[in-house]
């Protein structure tokens, strides 16, 4: 009868200690709250490269049509030149 309750006395006592570790393993901020930091920090850091990739793309928008806008310089001088050469001919 003693080994009967000295069992059931340290299952209890094993039970207390695994409902107390549960409660001190939950306490403080709730799951998924304490990486906030970590998590601020990685959206800041992707909102930087979407800004810096969208700058680099807009550099290249702003070459493309300085280039377009040459060009169609050009085909204006070649137009005004064609007909000029054209009324002289008439």
């Amino acid at each position: 009868m003693l080994a009967v309750t000295n069992t059931l006395r340290v299952a209890r006592t094993q039970a207390r200690a695994f409902s107390l570790s549960a409660l001190r393993s939950s306490e403080g901020m709730p799951s998924g709250h304490g990486n906030d930091s970590m998590k601020k920090r990685e959206k800041a850091a992707e909102d930087q490269y979407v800004r810096d990739a969208e700058r680099e793309k807009l550099k290249a928008l702003q070459k493309s049509i300085e280039a377009s806008k040459a060009h169609l310089a050009e085909l204006e001088k070649s137009h005004g030149e064609l007909e000029a050469s054209i009324g002289k001919k008439n």
